[in-house]
């Protein structure tokens, strides 16, 4: 017998969530058409579970779109914050450099200039 790979016939659980749905709706729409109610009554019932399906998915929506805003907004304002807080490290790194490169310009000793340097006479005995 020939050994199938365990990794290829795993679904996924979305795949199984999915599948699980539909097979619900399916049962639900053959349970409704089949049990004992005029065509009227049935028309009407399920008018009235589209109607609650659709205001449960309105209201879903809703909740889920103003959370995905206001999450939006506070990444916004966060990622502001962490620019604007960038900046005044940076121009405040760049003033630090500035007074320290100054502050080590006037602590260096100077060097004597050319004309204040000592040149050593030339010994009177040379080696030839």
């Amino acid at each position: 017998m020939l050994k199938m790979n365990r990794n290829n016939q795993d679904p996924c659980l979305s795949t199984i969530a999915v599948a699980a749905l539909v097979g619900g709706l399916v049962g639900a729409v053959v349970g409704l058409m089949a049990a004992p109610k005029s065509g009227k009554d049935l028309r009407h019932g399920i008018q009235q579970k589209t109607d609650n399906v659709l205001e449960r998915v309105g209201d879903a929506t809703f909740y889920h779109a103003n959370n995905l805003k206001h999450q939006g907004t506070d990444l916004a304002s966060r990622g502001k914050k962490l620019a604007d807080d960038l900046q005044s490290f940076i121009q405040e790194s760049l003033g630090n450099k500035n007074t320290d490169s100054q502050a080590t310009q006037s602590e260096e000793p100077l060097q004597p200039s050319v004309a204040e340097q000592s040149v050593e006479p030339e010994s009177p005995l040379k080696n030839d």
